[in-house]
């Protein structure tokens, strides 16, 4: 038997095999221990374990990816603080509405971008997705007519400095996206 007390988003499903009849669940929303989300999840008031902002994005989108500049924070390429959380959706997804804290901003990625390089992290009772290290490089510098040139050169520089760096994973997956040739050309410039 899961308990619930150890998630700070918690689902239907997961207080039914709690124990919990629909009676007791309503009965936590009135004293205020459970605050519901959306049809599915519910906030548990009396979680005291350590809140990760990245958590909700799995409530709000179940098949949705930290990306782009909230994962190059999360990996610490990036030293500026993006005001809301970007995820990517598979292409044909419906996007959900977006929370008011915090705001997600969705992208609709194609199959391949999608399914490549996802990283699933779990934090206590709570996981969400998201990609890797060198999937967020190649997704920088592919966006950075979106996001801007600066941010995306500061990461690959950032990335280049790591000692953990895998320049051979890094040009597969740019291959794979469509951005070898443009990766190619920054990173001899920076070398």
């Amino acid at each position: 038997m899961k308990k619930y007390s150890d998630e700070q988003f918690v689902s239907r499903r997961t207080l039914y095999d709690s124990g919990l009849s629909p009676y007791k669940i309503n009965k936590l929303v009135e004293e205020g221990k459970l605050n519901p989300i959306n049809r599915n999840y519910f906030e548990n008031s009396g979680y005291d374990g350590d809140i990760n902002e990245f958590s909700i994005v799995s409530v709000y989108a179940p098949k949705g990816v930290v990306c782009l500049t909230s994962a190059a924070v999360y990996h610490g390429l990036s030293s500026s603080r993006p005001l809301l959380i970007d995820v990517a959706l598979p292409r044909r997804s419906r996007i959900p509405k977006s929370p008011q804290w915090p705001e997600m901003k969705f992208y609709l990625f194609t199959d391949e971008r999608y399914s490549t390089g996802i990283d699933t992290i779990a934090e206590g009772n709570n996981e969400y997705m998201i990609y890797d290290v060198e999937k967020t490089v190649c997704d920088m510098i592919f966006y950075r007519n979106k996001l801007g040139f600066e941010p995306a050169i500061e990461v690959l520089k950032n990335y280049v400095k790591r000692s953990d760096r895998n320049i051979n994973k890094l040009m597969e997956y740019a291959k794979k996206l469509r951005c070898a040739k443009l990766l190619r050309e920054y990173l001899e410039v920076m070398v």
